[in-house]
């Protein structure tokens, strides 16, 4: 490991001040907190680099009237404080023509090597705070958005949420650039510039000094109109975003339905939206600079008509009135400066307001105060009237109840190492039942219950720890294969990853691969057919090794012969585990322990396959409208000792043959 020397350490180690998100303001404290000794530094060199800068326009004035001989005395005020600093720095020394032209000289040459080392001294720091701050708050915000509960990210446009990490973080940056370059260092080099002024001549600062507060109200005015573009511009530049992630995730469907021009105008329409608030911004901003320029040129116009009319009745050198005059002429620019980077960081405001937007959600699932670890082994989890009703993304906090229940007093008691199946029309509430289970959710009504005590009073993460899920579509990273099934527990050994993926029948396929385990498989696993990625998926599920386990149709993607040896290892896996099975092929789940039939949020029936085909209710339906051939058999002569027709085999063969395809 590369090391470090004592300042870079000194330089790089975190701070543990957190971020306070009650607004822009206090954000920007809360930032400047955590790197208080690096701004501090920053403004020391800053300091000693604006003092220099403005010492070098008491020179050229020096320069301008001619050196102040011994005969003459000194021709103007900065030659009078160089006379003094000779008395003071150098008593001993004769003041002679040519020592005091060696002394100016190596006093200009001393104060340019000390301003190029301050500039960059102060810059270095400027630069490496804000890129601190930049990372923290991408760190903060990727870590409150892995922390938000799932229900954050269905009501929410993810090319939106996409947008707020990349764009308008980027708009963060330039804010903290405007503010540490501009905003916290310009201030230094007006106080010296207009000392500086002061000390040329006291009468024509006074004068011109307050024309300067009218130079900046122009920008002052302009920076509302400003801020509020730019949250228009903020907004329709998510929508741009979401619209880019949506084409690039539904490429195959916009090509299949030849909906490229479709999608082009509706991207176009955004784009001119967005250009249409863009340059109004600007041009908010190009319009208080032209009035800013314009009311400078008009002070400046007045300051050297004042000036002439002082050097001609004799109160004013000409070396003095060029020193006053370049001090307030570069004191415009730090003014100058610090207007642009207002406008900027006005400008930036609503990406930062979008920022803390994010940072300020509190995730809906959170340990409570004396939540505890999950227990190793339970008896059973009871369901207590259990109902759940989903938000809507944009619905008032009133109107949520219009919304229809995905879950109704659900009542169930399932016992440890059980097997249970949940069937039934789609929308009917399976997957909503086991998102309630995996506490992707809490129940809007009722509790689940694990021996006696209620799952939100687990802590999350060790809730979590204890289950593994195998989702209906397989989502895999774009790393290697290696990594992906390594995802279900990171302390796996290579040989316990292999051994994960010969059970789930992928170490085949995996082997084929050109680098083998360690082949990249892109972006959610795209170079891989369907099955194979179920495959990897179910291969995590059984390397993480959780006591409860969700199967949401997982062996939908496999071909019948991968479908028989992956249900063979997925039924060594479920054993001694708590399984929920969603299924719609009935033919999977005959086995269970318990089937849940679910219409409309309500459990209808439950049972084993034989007991609820006897009561020849909804599963009975269910079950006979995939399995044509069980009806017949119950209806055929064979039932009553009887030998079938040719044509009756011939039929159930045609349709058990339907029924597989």
């Amino acid at each position: 490991m590369k090391k470090r020397s004592l300042l870079s350490r000194f330089f790089r180690r975190e701070r543990q001040i957190p971020f306070s998100i009650k607004s822009v303001l206090s954000f920007y404290l809360s930032l400047m907190g955590r790197y208080w000794y690096l701004l501090a530094f920053m403004s020391i060199f800053t300091l000693f680099y604006s003092a220099i800068t403005a010492l070098r326009l008491g020179f050229i004035s020096i320069v301008v009237d001619g050196l102040p001989t011994v005969e003459d005395g000194s021709k103007g005020q900065f030659a009078k404080y160089l006379i003094r600093l000779w008395d003071w720095g150098l008593p001993q020394v004769e003041r002679t023509d040519d020592n005091l032209l060696v002394f100016l000289g190596a006093m200009i040459c001393s104060i340019g090597l000390c301003a190029a080392a301050f500039y960059y001294l102060k810059e270095m720091i400027a630069q490496r705070m804000v890129v601190h701050m930049l990372v923290d708050t991408r760190k903060a915000l990727f870590r409150h958005l892995a922390g938000q509960s799932v229900s954050f990210f269905h009501n929410r446009r993810a090319g939106d949420l996409l947008s707020r990490v990349t764009n308008d973080v980027s708009i963060v940056q330039q804010s903290l650039l405007g503010i540490f370059t501009a905003m916290l260092q310009q201030p230094f080099l007006v106080v010296s510039y207009m000392a500086t002024a002061y000390l040329a001549n006291s009468l024509l600062f006074w004068c011109t000094i307050p024309a300067y507060f009218f130079i900046i109200y122009p920008v002052m005015r302009a920076s509302r109109k400003v801020l509020r573009h730019s949250r228009k511009r903020q907004k329709k530049l998510g929508l741009i975003t979401d619209a880019l992630q949506q084409l690039f995730g539904g490429i195959r469907i916009v090509k299949a339905f030849g909906m490229e021009e479709r999608e082009l105008a509706e991207f176009g329409e955004k784009n001119r939206e967005f250009k249409s608030s863009f340059l109004k911004s600007k041009k908010a901003r190009v319009v208080g600079r032209t009035v800013q320029e314009l009311l400078f040129n008009l002070a400046l116009a007045g300051l050297l008509i004042g000036g002439s009319f002082l050097i001609t009745s004799g109160t004013l050198t000409i070396g003095d009135f060029c020193g006053f005059c370049m001090a307030l002429i570069m004191l415009f620019q730090p003014v100058k400066k610090m207007s642009q980077s207002w406008n900027a960081v006005t400008e930036a405001r609503p990406g930062v307001e979008r920022v803390l937007e994010v940072l300020n959600e509190t995730p809906e699932i959170r340990d409570v105060s004396d939540a505890v670890a999950f227990p190793e082994r339970f008896e059973k989890i009871n369901f207590s009237g259990v109902g759940f009703t989903y938000r809507s993304a944009s619905a008032e906090p009133e109107s949520v109840g219009r919304l229809s229940a995905a879950l109704k007093d659900i009542d169930l008691e399932i016992t440890e190492g059980q097997v249970v199946a949940l069937v039934g029309p789609s929308g009917s509430g399976k997957t909503t039942f086991v998102d309630l289970v995996a506490r992707f959710y809490d129940p809007t009504e009722g509790g689940i219950i694990v021996d006696e005590v209620d799952i939100r009073g687990f802590q999350h993460a060790s809730y979590l720890e204890n289950i593994a899920i195998v989702s209906q579509e397989p989502f895999l990273f774009n790393t290697s294969i290696m990594e992906n099934i390594r995802y279900g527990r990171d302390s796996a050994t290579d040989g316990e990853v292999m051994q994960a993926a010969k059970v789930a029948n992928a170490h085949e396929f995996i082997m084929l691969q050109e680098d083998g385990y360690e082949t990249e498989i892109g972006d959610r696993g795209m170079k891989l057919s369907g099955g194979q990625r179920q495959r990897l998926t179910i291969a995590r599920a059984m390397l993480k090794d959780a006591p409860i386990l969700i199967l949401d149709e997982a062996t939908s993607a496999l071909d019948s012969e991968s479908e028989k040896e992956v249900q063979a290892g997925i039924n060594n896996l479920m054993q001694r585990r708590t399984t929920f099975v969603i299924a719609h092929r009935l033919s999977t789940v005959t086995g269970a322990d318990k089937i849940v039939v679910l219409d409309n949020g309500r459990i209808m029936e439950t049972g084993t396959h034989e007991e609820l085909l006897k009561r020849e209710g909804r599963y009975h339906r269910l079950y006979t409208s995939q399995n044509p051939d069980y009806a017949l058999d119950r209806q055929s002569p064979i039932a009553a000792g009887k030998e079938p027709s040719s044509a009756a085999a011939a039929s159930g063969a045609e349709q058990e043959e339907e029924t597989r395809s």
